[in-house]
């Protein structure tokens, strides 16, 4: 029988990434853990993983960018654990480029994935939330969401939308006492960067050695959903300490 007595957390976008590291930073701290993405066999394998270390685990296959599939994921954290305490909207995608080059699909896939992948499933999980008076809406956001960034327009279109979204709905929540925040990191090093060959970064920077880590980043997050209900944490922004060039002081 599950312990109701457990946090649980939901976390999209959980197998690999970001979203890995934040299943295992919560499993580490008493959480029971809900873990989604669009494909099933990675939630699967962590799922395992996080079993084996003594965390309840429940894998949910979600497509983010379906309305009806973000109600049908916490409905089944409800059925399984009877509560959810802190969701995480990680789920995101990017393609690099001028803004002339961004296809329908590419505009498509961003948005649909990282602003209403993230609607969805805030609200999927604020209509729980309200009902218990209680609850932590986390929505992974980005620098890009606070800049505007040559070659990321539609992402950075994205994720400004999403920092739109979750401080509205950080008011309407906050008098149901559920809380919304939104993270937004630096470059993460994940395999996304490592993949980007185009990206032209400086010849001082290497995103290995100077990005953010992933459990780095989930370190934050961790903190956040479990600082005091008492004061509202409406955002935090993490940026990694990148060297100056050679010769700059």
């Amino acid at each position: 029988m599950t312990d109701t007595s457990r946090p649980v957390a939901c976390i999209t976008g959980a197998g690999r990434g970001l979203g890995a590291a934040l299943a295992r930073r919560f499993a580490r701290g008493g959480y029971d853990v809900v873990l989604a993405a669009q494909t099933a066999p990675e939630i699967d394998l962590l799922a395992e993983e996080l079993a084996a270390q003594g965390a309840a685990t429940l894998a949910v296959q979600t497509d983010v960018r379906v309305a009806n599939e973000c109600e049908r994921l916490i409905d089944a954290t409800i059925a399984e654990f009877s509560r959810i305490d802190v969701m995480i909207n990680n789920a995101g995608v990017a393609a690099y480029g001028p803004a002339e080059d961004a296809t329908p699909a590419d505009i498509d896939r961003m948005i649909d994935t990282n602003l209403k992948g993230a609607i969805f499933g805030s609200l999927a999980a604020y209509r729980v939330m309200k009902q218990q008076r209680t609850g932590r809406i986390i929505n992974i956001s980005s620098i890009a969401g606070k800049r505007f960034l040559p070659n990321e327009s539609v992402y950075c279109a994205s994720k400004w939308g999403l920092q739109g979204f979750s401080g509205t709905l950080q008011i309407e929540a906050s008098r149901w006492g559920v809380h919304v925040t939104t993270i937004c990191p630096g470059g993460i090093n994940t395999p996304f960067w490592r993949s980007m060959d185009q990206v032209p970064f400086p010849d001082h920077i290497d995103p290995e050695r100077d990005f953010l880590s992933p459990e780095e980043v989930a370190e934050r997050v961790w903190e956040t959903a479990n600082t005091s209900s008492r004061h509202m944490v409406p955002e935090v922004i993490l940026l990694p300490m990148i060297p100056e060039p050679a010769g700059e002081r």
